[in-house]
Parts: structure tokens; C-alpha cells; sequence
């Protein structure tokens, strides 16, 4: 019933139709951890996976596919929208795949060519940085190796931005959110106390959108105004 009902409310806040048998692909090669085996997963059914994501596109007729490869032109073909979700480290897999020159190359040229492509990273000790830091910078991103918002116990973040997604002052939920530093061509969606902490940089013919958190998973999709944010950020990335 919950999954059923997300579904209906995710077709009915929709402000257009997302762009028409789109395809949207997920890294499961980077992020594909022996300890949590469904963590960010289009499969999964804890709260830790992108189940109810994966339903959401599902109900806009998105097809869905997950890379298993290191990812180049061939595995980009066809795909208009790319999701890198939290890196793996050594503790959270025996055998981490780190993000390699080759693949931000190729990744490089596809969002020039206008792929969309989604950075979802993850607070200290919980992500990978440096290799993903690699791939960011190319579009003047860098996650900080730092846990926001800085308090005692879980930090959780609940804020507006001033990005049109944020209509009539829609309020994102949050946990432990690695801050952002941006240069050109990237832009703040929000900024908390003066701490960026969600981006857009528009690049050739595509776009790319980086939040230090994986935001969407199961657990926290539905808190505050979630769905209508991701809802209007998704059509925005996949629109025509």
C-alpha cells in the first residue's frame, strides 16, 4: 500500500511529463557494497534503497537500467540521465572500485553532448572523495570531506533553496550532508548559513546536479517536501 500510494502521489505532483522513454541509468559498479548489498539500489527493499525512486520513475514510463561496468561511451549509450551515488570505501566492500581517469573522460563528454548527470555523495567516513572529487571538479564541484550541518547526534538539515525546484518555499530533508565548494560553471540550488549545499552546472548541452547526500533512499523519501522537490528536479533534468 505505501509503495502504491508513493507512486500515485509521485505521477501527481509531476508539473510536466518527464522526457518521453527516457532511460536513467545507476551506478551500481562504484557503489556496490558486499556489506549492504541493496544500499542505493533500484532493487533493494530496505530503507537504505532507491525501491520507491525506482517506482516513481517507473510511473512516467522512465526505463531504469544499472551499470555494472566501468562506465564508457558504450555503457552512456542511450542513457539520458547518469546517477553516481556514494562511492564505495574499504569499509564498506573488500574490493572498493574507485572512479578512473578513463571513465570522467567519458562521462565528461557525454554530459557536453547533454547527458544529465546526478552526484549523490555522502557525509565523512561514509563515501569515497578523491576519486569522486575527480569527476566533480571537471564541472567546478568539490564535496568537502566534512559532516553538515555541524551539531551533536544525527545532523539532520531541513531547508529551502532559491532554485525554481524549491516552488513556494518547499522544504528538502536531509541527513549528514557533505557541504559543497563551487567555481564556474557550477551554481548554488542552496545555500544554509552560507554553506553550499546543493549545485547545478550547466555544461555543453547537459547539466549536472551534485548534493552531498543520497537524499532519496527509501528511509527519507518521503519526509517534508521530498517527493515534490525531486519530483520538479527530475523533470527539469529530463525535460526536452
Amino acid at each position: 500500500m505505501l509503495r502504491r500510494s508513493l507512486v500515485a502521489l509521485f505521477a501527481l505532483v509531476a508539473s510536466a511529463p518527464l522526457h518521453a522513454q527516457a532511460v536513467v541509468a545507476l551506478d551500481g559498479f562504484h557503489n556496490n557494497e558486499s556489506k549492504m548489498p541493496d544500499h542505493y539500489q533500484w532493487e533493494g527493499k530496505s530503507d537504505g534503497s532507491f525501491g520507491k525512486l525506482a517506482d516513481g520513475f517507473r510511473a512516467h514510463d522512465v526505463e531504469l537500467r544499472t551499470i555494472r561496468s566501468r562506465i564508457d561511451a558504450k555503457a552512456l549509450d542511450g542513457v539520458r540521465l547518469l546517477i553516481i551515488v556514494d562511492p564505495d570505501t574499504p569499509d564498506e566492500t573488500a574490493d572498493p572500485k574507485y572512479i578512473e581517469d578513463a571513465e570522467i573522460d567519458a562521462i565528461q563528454k557525454w554530459v557536453m553532448g547533454g547527458g544529465r548527470l546526478v552526484l549523490l555523495g555522502n557525509d565523512k567516513g561514509h563515501a569515497e572523495f578523491t576519486h569522486f572529487n575527480k569527476l566533480a571538479s571537471r564541472f567546478g564541484i568539490e564535496f568537502l570531506e566534512q559532516t553538515f550541518p555541524k551539531v551533536s547526534g544525527k545532523a539532520i538539515l531541513e531547508a529551502t533553496g532559491s532554485d525554481a525546484i524549491f516552488e513556494a518555499g518547499l522544504k528538502a530533508y536531509l541527513v549528514e550532508v557533505a557541504p559543497l565548494k563551487l567555481t564556474l560553471p557550477a551554481q548554488s540550488m542552496m545555500k544554509v548559513d552560507g554553506t553550499d549545499i546543493m549545485a547545478l552546472a550547466r555544461v555543453g548541452s547537459g547539466m549536472v546536479f551534485a548534493l552531498g547526500d543520497p537524499w532519496l533512499y527509501d528511509e527519507y523519501i518521503e519526509r517534508d517536501d521530498n517527493i515534490k522537490i525531486a519530483t520538479n528536479l527530475f523533470t527539469m533534468l529530463l525535460q526536452d
